[in-house]
């Protein structure tokens, strides 16, 4: 009795991989498996090193690299800056910060973005927009140049 109880849970345990992964794509190889090339992604990232963030109180002017020797620079209203949001801050520390992810989806319209800054705002990568900033917050998508 013993012996068949094991048997039966080694057979369930040994086949649920299996089904999990036919189940999991409609895409599949000859062998049942997902092939991981199949699969299409819903969003795709694009990562740019920033070089400083200036805030404002209606948002961020973020400028980054656009190539080896030139600068563009993007506005993120402090509206998107909320859960569910288009915008995400997050703040950390390491070499690699401060830089900015832009997602789009695969129509090439703008979904959201996150902004990688440093901790520590003494640092050299922030600064503030002082003055009347006009419209420029006034933005519903981000369009990246390069």
């Amino acid at each position: 009795m013993k012996r068949a109880l094991v048997i039966a849970a080694i057979l369930a345990l040994g086949t649920a991989p299996l089904l999990a992964q036919t189940a999991a794509g409609s895409t599949s190889t000859g062998s049942g498996l997902v092939s991981p090339l199949n699969l299409t992604a819903d969003l795709y990232p694009v990562r740019v090193d920033v070089v400083r963030i200036y805030g404002h109180a209606d948002g961020y002017k973020v400028v980054y690299r656009k190539g080896g020797t030139e600068f563009a620079e993007v506005y993120i209203p402090i509206g998107w800056f909320t859960a569910g949001g288009k915008a995400q801050l997050l703040l950390g520390r390491g070499p690699e910060r401060p830089y900015m992810v832009v997602y789009y989806r695969e129509d090439g319209s703008f979904s959201h973005v996150k902004l990688y800054a440093l901790q520590n705002i003494t640092d050299s990568s922030w600064g503030e927009m002082t003055g009347d900033p006009g419209d420029v917050f006034s933005v519903d998508s981000i369009k990246l140049e390069f």
